[in-house]
């Protein structure tokens, strides 16, 4: 009986020993999973028996753990980025909404026409975005191509983990996990195509280190630069001003700010897009959808573990931002698409400024009440969404996408007048602005004006609707195939 006590205390010892390391290779093999296998729940379950034998707490040897997040952190980031350009050869992206902001500059800079022809809509008729339209058309006179957007959207996201890393070396990390892996929404808007308010997580918290060190030239650009990203990048202005008025005191200027943000979108929305368009802002209503709604905000802030809840001011710090997505359409409180990422940088900068006011109370709770260490991870483990690894494996270009990648751009470079009609998942590689789309909201419109039709059959979005394009196109006696390209469809047009 002895013997076994002193066997069990061993084991027991040997697991207090590499505590850190189980969850530490629970991580890392959820990471690196490429097929969603769950295996690495096998380690989380071994942590979760450990920390019965000695302290719960997540990060009580920094020097070690923290340093292992932070490799975790830049291989995730490393592989964010990475997938987000291996899209482009894989034809991952499509006309919305990549391949739509891409085909206004292009018309912009070509032919001094800010307008889409395909929705017959100016650029600002759909949405406001003065200053992106100026950042963006500076680059595209240097080289016409979309990956200038997709650049600056890595860039965005490669900011904000730096300068939230700058904010506490030792928390940062944990809320980053939280920010590149655990959240679902923000996993969204890192993935989905692409929208101006992908620059805003940079601006969000340059905003913030510009205040805490007192830079208000750097302060204004940003705030100036934001606001004119999207019309409702103006709650950004709101939230800012609600901080300056709660929690630096500066009551008057942090009334004149949220005014402004507010006016400004009011403007926007009832004056200057409708000016460009018959579009009204008329379908907010708060109280659609109420269990969706509910959801969505479970899901954007269990993932930083409810950390503003700690601290009202910087919870009403983040309460605008998501007032705008749950008063507006459904697919801004889906969870899905790209509407969370201005909403989700907040909550992780309320996240790190009260984790780092709480964490001694946090950390000495934690260890008195040691079952509720098991809390936060099984919180994540139940919402953890696809890992970087996944979304890597799904959009690596197999040999086919890979050469009608460089065919399309053989063809391109061989027809640089030709007026096309291709498939939504070309056109955010196309270099011209005159292409129409082969299948637009699901219709296979086949406009005889176009000299060719261009396709790549393999599409992550409306297969179906491409399929049936291509059996219409191919029964058509307006259209005759050009054999030659083997990896994409080439059709022109009979004379």
């Amino acid at each position: 009986m002895y013997q076994i006590i002193l066997r069990l205390y061993g084991i027991a010892a040997l697991m207090d020993k590499y505590k850190y390391y189980f969850l530490i290779a629970g991580l890392t093999l959820w990471l690196f999973r490429p097929t969603g296998n769950d295996l690495y729940i096998i380690f989380v379950l071994l942590y979760f028996i450990s920390i019965f034998v000695n302290k719960p707490t997540l990060i009580n040897d920094p020097p070690i753990n923290i340093k292992l997040i932070k490799i975790i952190i830049y291989i995730s980031l490393a592989l964010i980025i990475t997938t987000l350009f291996m899209k482009f050869m894989s034809f991952g992206y499509h006309y919305l909404d990549l391949g739509y902001h891409h085909h206004l500059i292009i018309n912009f800079i070509r032919n001094n026409e800010y307008y889409n022809k395909v929705y017959n809509i100016h650029g600002f008729g759909d949405h406001f975005k003065p200053t992106h339209i100026l950042l963006m058309s500076l680059f595209y006179m240097i080289s016409a191509t979309s990956f200038w957007l997709i650049f600056f959207k890595c860039v965005s996201v490669t900011i904000f983990t730096i300068l939230l890393m700058k904010l506490n070396k030792k928390l940062g990390p944990i809320i980053l996990l939280s920010f590149l892996l655990f959240s679902k929404h923000n996993i969204s808007a890192f993935y989905w195509e692409y929208h101006p308010t992908n620059l805003t997580p940079a601006l969000v918290i340059i905003i913030y280190y510009s205040i805490i060190k007192k830079n208000w030239l750097v302060f204004w650009i940003a705030m100036i630069f934001s606001i004119g990203l999207k019309e409702n990048a103006g709650v950004i202005w709101v939230c800012y001003g609600l901080y300056f008025v709660f929690i630096e005191r500066k009551i008057k200027f942090g009334v004149l700010i949220t005014g402004t943000g507010l006016l400004y979108m009011i403007i926007v929305w009832y004056v200057a897009i409708p000016f460009y368009s018959n579009y009204v802002a008329s379908d907010l209503n708060l109280f659609r959808d109420i269990p969706l709604k509910m959801k969505y905000v479970f899901l954007s802030y269990a993932p930083f573990f409810f950390l503003p809840f700690l601290n009202w001011r910087w919870l009403l710090f983040t309460l605008p931002a998501l007032g705008i997505n749950l008063i507006g359409k459904p697919p801004m409180y889906s969870g899905s698409f790209h509407y969370a990422d201005i909403l989700t940088s907040l909550i992780a900068i309320a996240s790190i400024v009260t984790l780092t006011e709480n964490f001694e109370r946090i950390k000495k709770y934690m260890s008195e009440h040691r079952v509720l260490v098991l809390v936060p991870i099984i919180l994540i483990v139940s919402i953890i969404p696809e890992s970087p690894m996944q979304k890597f494996v799904r959009y690596f270009p197999d040999e086919n996408n890979r050469a009608a990648f460089f065919e399309l751009h053989k063809f391109l470079e061989d027809h640089p007048t030709q007026k096309l009609a291709v498939s939504s998942n070309m056109s955010p590689l196309m270099d011209r602005a005159n292409f129409e789309i082969l299948v637009a909201d699901s219709k296979c419109k086949i406009n005889n004006n176009a000299e060719y039709i261009v396709y790549h059959d393999q599409t992550y979005r409306n297969q179906i609707h491409l399929d049936e394009c291509i059996k219409k196109l191919k029964s058509s006696k307006v259209w005759r195939k050009v054999k030659k390209y083997r990896s994409i469809g080439v059709y022109e047009i009979r004379s």
